[in-house]
This record gives C-alpha cells, structure tokens and sequence, in this order.
C-alpha cells in the first residue's frame, strides 16, 4: 500500500498539503518510513508500521477536516496507508463501517472522475478503478516479502504510484489548488 499511496503524498500535488507537511515535526521520520515500507527488499516489523500510523495519525489530525480541491489526493492517500497500517495492526477491525477495500475503490474512483472532467484519456474508463481491482484480486496469492512475486508485485504498485500522480497531474491537480 505505501509503494502505490506514497508517491501521492509527497508529489508536490498541493501548497496547502505541502505547508502542513513541511510544518509537521514528525515529516522527516514519516518520510523515511514511506520510503522504508516502499522498498520491496525491506524487512519491515510491527514497529514500523506502529510508528508509521502515529506518524500518520498525527499529521492527519493537523486538518480540521477533510480537504478539498488539489489537498484532497496527499490526504487521503496518507488517509489510505494509515488505514492499511490500521488493517496491519489489528486496529481496523472486520467489522469496520466501510471495509479497507471500499475506501481504496472509493479513492480510485474519485481519480478516474477527475481524469474525466479534466479531459484525460487513459485508454479504458475507470482506470483506475479496475486497476484496484485487479491488485486486490491478486493479493491473496502473495506469500511474503522473502517470495520473489510479492517483490515483484511491491516494485508494480511503485509504478502504479508514479502513474496515479502522472495522471493527476495531467488532469490539472496542481499546486494552485485547483
């Protein structure tokens, strides 16, 4: 999750995320552990990833509420990783109000509308919405970051990470706002 989310929320997509960001005490720490949980040779252990939610966690709380506009995609993507690290610890629980899964699809599609209304092309409708889709149908065969298909499925969704900010990009989500 970190390897395709990361990459949104530190692309540069919002002056307004960027301020915070760039405020937050914590940036340095939690930009390493994005990096860490990235590389898909890391050994990471439940102390990361405890240190990545409160990272998270705190950040997240320096919004008064849910942004709009460019801020949006940085937040939630850090709202996405946060929520997996959750799932991760056992602090999301089964029976959560909306599973995992439907918040992913929910952001995905929110970027497939915005390619749409910024005139962006990506060859199929919902994009990326089918993309999320075809990642969670093949998560259940992953055995383990020692397996050299989940190394090679964690170096995809880095790809699939620089493609979501390529297309937010071209869609007009930029720094000004918009």
């Amino acid at each position: 999750m970190s390897a395709r989310f990361a990459p949104i929320v530190g692309a540069g997509l919002s002056a307004e995320w960027d301020g915070v960001l760039g405020e937050y005490s914590g940036a340095d720490g939690l930009v390493a552990l994005l990096s860490t949980l990235a590389d898909p040779d890391a050994v990471v252990g439940l102390d990361k990833i405890e240190a990545l939610l409160e990272s998270l966690e705190e950040l997240l709380d320096l919004f008064d509420e849910e942004p709009t506009g460019s801020t949006y995609y940085p937040f939630k993507a850090a709202e996405l990783i946060e929520l997996y690290a959750r799932s991760a610890t056992g602090d999301l629980p089964d029976d959560a109000p909306v599973p995992l899964a439907e918040w992913v699809d929910r952001f995905a599609g929110h970027v497939d509308r915005r390619l749409g209304t910024g005139g962006v092309d990506l060859g199929r409708p919902r994009w990326f919405g089918e993309l999320e889709r075809s990642l969670r149908e093949r998560e259940p065969g992953l055995t383990g970051s020692d397996d050299a298909g989940f190394r090679a499925f964690a170096v995809e969704c880095r790809s699939h990470g620089a493609a979501y900010v390529s297309a937010l990009t071209r869609c007009g989500v930029s720094r000004d706002g918009s």
